[in-house]
C-alpha cells in the first residue's frame, strides 16, 4: 500500500524441479521463469512458472520437457502439460479411495479448492482432467509394475493350482444409461471382461441349450441368483451390477458386467476362464445345488466345457443354511472332502466393500466405472498380498488349536454315548447315504411341510436375535402369519391322506427343536439328533485336519512365489548393470471426439 492507495506486485515462482547438468562448463546457470503452468498438490491450485536455465559461459539453455516433470514427481493433465499435478497427490487419493470408496471425486477436489483459498489463492480445478490423469498415472504404474514381474490379480498361495474359486453377483454397482461416454477405457479387459465376449459366450450357450425360466428354490427358499435365463432390464440402468470372481483368500480374480441379472452363464463365463490360469479344485456357489445340474446339461451340449466338471461343486457354508438341510448335507462346504474350511463367503467381504463404491460409479461413464472398480480392485489385492503370509500364519495356529479343541469334543460324545470313534463314523456314513436316497424319495407336499418348518423356525429366531426395528419385525411378522397359515394347510391335507402318521398342529410342531418326520423312516431308518450331531462333529473335525495340510501347501507356494520373484529381480538387475539398455514405450494416445 502506497500513498493511500494499492499496487499490485507480480512475483514469478518457479515449479520445483530436478535440474540436470546442461553443459560441461560447471560455471553456474541463470535461472528465468519460463512456460505458465498450473500445479496442483495436496494444498491446492498453485499458478507457477517452468524454470528456464542459461549457462552463464556458452549460454547453452535447458527448458524442461515431459520427462523430466515426470521424473521430478509430476504427472500431466494435458500432452502440452500446461497443468500437472502431484504424483503425491494421486497416491494420497487412491490411499483414501482404498479406505473410503464412496469418496467422490468432487469431495476430494472441493476440499483440494478450500485448501486453495485458505493459502490466498484463487481457482477452481477440473474434475475431469484431475481423473483423467490419475487412472492415466494409474495405468501407467500398472504396466511399470508388470515389468517387474508383478501381477495384482494373481495370489501367490494359489499358483499354480487354486484350491478354491467363489463366484457371486453384485446388484448394487449398476450404472444408469445417462452416464453416457465414447472414450475407451485403460484397463480393458485386465480385470472386468470385455463385455463383448461376455455377450458372445452367453448367447452361445443359450443357443445350444434350452433354458428353464424363472427363480430357482431350494426347500422354501427361493433364489434370485438361481436363474438359468432373464431378459435384460427395460429400466433407466445400463450395466445392472458386476459378478465377481474371488480367491479363498480374498484376492480378486476376474470380474464381468452383468446386463441380465444374476443368470448361471455369467458365473460359468468366470468359471472358464479361471480355469484356464490353473487348476481349481472347488467351485464356490451360494446355489451350487441348482448350478451343478445346470452345468452338466450345458457340458453334454457344448464339449469345449466338459473339462470344468473336473472341479467339485461347493455350497457357500452361511448360504447353505437358507437351503433345506438334506441339501446342505450333500453339497455345503463343511461335508465336502477335501475342502478344508474353505466357506466359499470370500466373496462376500469382496463385495461389501466394493458396494461402497456404487455411490459414485453408476454415474460414471462405461469406460470410466470399469477403470475405476479396477483400480479399487488392484487396490485391495495389493493389500491382502501384502498381510498374505501373516494371514496363512495366524490361520495355522487357530487351525491347530480348535484341531485340539475339537477331538476333546469328540472324546465326551464317545463318552456321553458310550461308542466308539468307528461307530460315530458309520453313523456319518449312513447320513450321507440316507441323504442320498430317502431325499429325493420325498413328495412335493412332504418336502413343502419340511421347508415350511424349517423358513418359520428360522424366522422365529431372527425376529429377536438379529432384527433391530419394529419395522423390520412388522414385516417379519407378517411374514410368519403367511407362511404359517400355508403349513397349516399343508398339514391338513398331509394327514388327510395319511391318518395313520399325522402330524401335530402347527404350534406343537414349532415348538419341537429335533422331530422326526414320519416320512422319514417309512423304510425302517431314521435319522435322530444323535446321528446328526455325530455327523456334524466328524465333518468339522475332518475339515480341521484337511484345512492344516491345505494352509501348509499354500505357505510353501507363497514362499516359492517369493523366492522366484526375487530371483527374477535379481536377474534384471544384473542385466541393467552390466549396461544391456531396456526400452519400453508407453504410448497415451489422446484421441478427440468431437
Amino acid at each position: 500500500m502506497e500513498d493511500g492507495s494499492y499496487t499490485h506486485d507480480h512475483q514469478d515462482r518457479l515449479l520445483p524441479m530436478m535440474v540436470p547438468d546442461i553443459c560441461a562448463c560447471q560455471a553456474g546457470y541463470a535461472v528465468q521463469p519460463g512456460k505458465p503452468i498450473i500445479l496442483i498438490g495436496m494444498n491446492g491450485k498453485y499458478h507457477l512458472s517452468l524454470p528456464s536455465l542459461q549457462c552463464n559461459i556458452c549460454h547453452v539453455t535447458w527448458n524442461p520437457g515431459l520427462s523430466h516433470l515426470v521424473a521430478s514427481g509430476y504427472w500431466p493433465a494435458t500432452p502440452k502439460h500446461e497443468t500437472v499435478f502431484e504424483i503425491g497427490l494421486f497416491s494420497s487419493y487412491g490411499k483414501l479411495k482404498l479406505r473410503a470408496p464412496g469418496l467422490s471425486r468432487q469431495a476430494f477436489l472441493g476440499m483440494l479448492e478450500d485448501r486453495t483459498l485458505a493459502f490466498g489463492r484463487t481457482g477452481s480445478i477440473s474434475g475431469d482432467a484431475f481423473q483423467k490423469a490419475f487412472l492415466e498415472w494409474q495405468y501407467a504404474t500398472y504396466v511399470k509394475e508388470g515389468l517387474t514381474g508383478e501381477n495384482d490379480f494373481k495370489c501367490h498361495a494359489c499358483s499354480p493350482s487354486m484350491h478354491g474359486i467363489s463366484v457371486d453377483g453384485n446388484r448394487k454397482l449398476y450404472r444408469f444409461k445417462n452416464a453416457t461416454s465414447m472414450d475407451k477405457g485403460l484397463f480393458s479387459d485386465i480385470f472386468i471382461a470385455k463385455d463383448e465376449d461376455v455377450s458372445g459366450f452367453v448367447d452361445h450357450v443359450h443357443g445350444k441349450h434350452r433354458h428353464i425360466p424363472g427363480k430357482g428354490a431350494c426347500g422354501s427358499s427361493s433364489f434370485g441368483a438361481a436363474k438359468e435365463v432373464s431378459t435384460k432390464s427395460s429400466s433407466k440402468i445400463d450395466e445392472e451390477g458386476l459378478e465377481i470372481a474371488v480367491c479363498r483368500h480374498g484376492v480378486l480374480t476376474a470380474a464381468l458386467n452383468m446386463f441380465r441379472g444374476e443368470i448361471f452363464a455369467y458365473p460359468l463365463f468366470l468359471q472358464n476362464k479361471v480355469s484356464g490360469q490353473g487348476t481349481v479344485t472347488f467351485f464356490c456357489s451360494d446355489v451350487a445345488c441348482r448350478y451343478w445340474p445346470y452345468l452338466q446339461r450345458v457340458a453334454s451340449v457344448c464339449p469345449e466345457l466338459k473339462h470344468l466338471l473336473g472341479m467339485h461343486p461347493l455350497l457357500s457354508v452361511m448360504h447353505a443354511k437358507a437351503h433345506e438341510w438334506t441339501c446342505e448335507v450333500k453339497w455345503s462346504g463343511r461335508n465336502q472332502p477335501g475342502a478344508g474350511l474353505t466357506i466359499g463367503e470370500e466373496v462376500e467381504q469382496v463385495n461389501a466393500y466394493l458396494s461402497r463404491a456404487g455411490v459414485c460409479t453408476k454415474y460414471m461413464s462405461k469406460a470410466t466405472r470399469n477403470d475405476m472398480l479396477t483400480v479399487l480392485a488392484m487396490e485391495w489385492n495389493k493389500r491382502k498380498m501384502k498381510n498374505l503370509e501373516k494371514y496363512l500364519a495366524q490361520r495355522h495356529v487357530k487351525t491347530t488349536k480348535r484341531i485340539e479343541e475339537e477331538c476333546k469334543n469328540l472324546e465326551q460324545m464317545k463318552a456321553q454315548l458310550g461308542v466308539d470313534e468307528h461307530t460315530l463314523r458309520e453313523w456319518a456314513k449312513h447320513v450321507q447315504e440316507w441323504v442320498s436316497v430317502m431325499a429325493d424319495n420325498r413328495s412335493c407336499l412332504e418336502k413343502k411341510i419340511q421347508g415350511l418348518h424349517l423358513s418359520l423356525r428360522r424366522r422365529h429366531y431372527d425376529l429377536y436375535h438379529k432384527l433391530d426395528s419394529s419395522k423390520k419385525r412388522h414385516r417379519a411378522r407378517k411374514a410368519i402369519r403367511s407362511e404359517k397359515a400355508s403349513l397349516e394347510k399343508a398339514i391338513g391335507a398331509y394327514n388327510q391322506q395319511h391318518p395313520s402318521c399325522a402330524l401335530p398342529a402347527a404350534d406343537d410342531l414349532l415348538q419341537q427343536d429335533h422331530f422326526l418326520w414320519p416320512w422319514d423312516y417309512t423304510d425302517g431308518t431314521t435319522i435322530n439328533a444323535q446321528k446328526k450331531s455325530a455327523f456334524e462333529q466328524i465333518m468339522l473335525l475332518d475339515r480341521l485336519k484337511e484345512e492344516e495340510q491345505v494352509l501348509l501347501t499354500e505357505m510353501k507356494r507363497h514362499w516359492q512365489s517369493l523366492q522366484s520373484k526375487a530371483v527374477y529381480l535379481q536377474d534384471l538387475s544384473t542385466s541393467l548393470q552390466n549396461g544391456s539398455k531396456m526400452f519400453f514405450i508407453f504410448v497415451v494416445r489422446v484421441e478427440t471426439i468431437n
